[in-house]
């Protein structure tokens, strides 16, 4: 079953937050609420399916969407 995983945390480690979407215009919204994104940095994420944060800002240093066929998405829940 296809599903799209969003993930965010700081480069090197595991991600801080983790989840599983159906769609992945749902990991842009997901990714975009947690993170409050605004209009330009939520287009960024969705085009590109990843996006360099400010630590400082947004509380972790990136954010990214990777597609799976898994069998069990939920898995992916908070990593």
């Amino acid at each position: 079953m296809k599903h799209f995983i969003g993930m965010a945390g700081l480069h090197g480690y595991l991600p801080q937050t983790c989840g599983s979407y159906d769609t992945y215009d749902l990991a842009v919204d997901g990714l975009a609420d947690i993170h409050d994104l605004g209009k330009r940095r939520r287009r960024e994420l969705k085009k590109h399916g990843r996006l360099e944060l400010n630590l400082h800002w947004d509380g972790n240093e990136y954010c990214e969407i990777v597609a799976c066929d898994c069998d069990d998405p939920t898995t992916h829940d908070d990593c």
